[in-house]
């Protein structure tokens, strides 16, 4: 799969090693990280393809990442496209698009901004660019919440039988506070529970507890994937490192069934949309204006 930029200084492409061998024939799959900018994109990134997090933000122009994982006994090679989310990159942006298979659209907990922009910015911006592509929410920076619980992971069944129940947690998946080899995320020495108030020990406690209030709970944003019609809703913190690569998993078994979407699309709807405008002028008297809707 071609990768696009890769001789430009903006874009870097990293390949992981130590893949367990296997029989199967690695299926090539492309996933575009989508969000605004300093919600945690690239950090998620950089936790999942090597291993650490990063402790200076430098925002991200244009980066690609070439990442093996196994999902179900098969052997995929994610090709891992990091966006800028700043208005300025729109243009550039629009590059990454072509022969996207998944996008993971994140935000983060502590921005209703960048919460409020998945619906007002990023899904118009996919359905002009990559209409019809399947979609994975994902909730970052959870350890800045003011809560003694992991990160969790919706799957489309929990989300079906929410929808006919009404949003209530779910506490009996059996993936939730485990890691990609089915191991409590609790042992790894990083214990959620004793980090997760980090972020907010400092300070007034008064203004402390209005920024714990002021958190995306998980409710909003199984909400937001609902609405937006995303297959997964998953939380994580990259910073703690819980619930990173079951992220990636899931998007990867997403991705597995779908096919690319992108520019070439995008091109043919607007010819198709032109065609029918032009028709319909022709065949009518009428001086009342069409919309054509794609």
């Amino acid at each position: 799969m071609p990768l696009c930029g890769s001789s430009s200084s903006t874009t870097n492409q990293h390949s992981s090693s130590g893949v367990k061998k296997s029989s199967n024939k690695p299926v090539e799959r492309k996933l575009v990280i989508l969000g605004d900018g300093a919600c945690g994109k690239t950090s998620l990134l950089n936790v999942f393809t090597r291993g650490y997090f990063p402790k200076v933000y430098e925002p991200t122009v244009f980066e690609n990442y070439i990442h093996d994982i196994f999902v179900d006994n098969q052997h995929i090679t994610l090709s891992l496209w990091d966006t800028a989310g700043q208005e300025e990159f729109d243009r550039l942006r629009s590059l990454s698009y072509n022969d996207t298979h998944v996008i993971m659209l994140c935000f983060s907990v502590d921005s209703r901004d960048s919460l409020d922009n998945v619906e007002n910015k990023w899904c118009g911006e996919i359905a002009d660019f990559c209409e019809g592509v399947k979609l994975v929410l994902v909730a970052l920076k959870c350890d800045l919440r003011n809560e003694n619980q992991a990160p969790r992971m919706v799957t489309p069944a929990t989300i079906s039988k929410q929808q006919e129940t009404g949003l209530q947690q779910d506490d009996t998946d059996p993936n939730n506070g485990l890691n990609s080899n089915g191991n409590n995320n609790n042992n790894n020495g990083n214990n959620l529970n004793n980090n997760i108030n980090h972020s907010i020990s400092n300070g007034p406690g008064s203004a402390n507890n209005n920024r714990a209030s002021n958190m995306i709970t998980y409710e909003e944003g199984l909400a937001m994937a609902k609405k937006i019609g995303a297959l997964r809703y998953l939380e994580c913190s990259a910073k703690l490192n819980k619930g990173v690569n079951e992220a990636f998993t899931e998007a990867a078994r997403v991705a597995l069934t779908a096919r690319a979407i992108g520019a070439e699309d995008h091109v043919e709807r607007v010819k198709n949309s032109e065609s029918s405008v032009a028709n319909g002028s022709s065949s009518s008297s009428s001086s009342s204006s069409k919309c054509v809707i794609m």
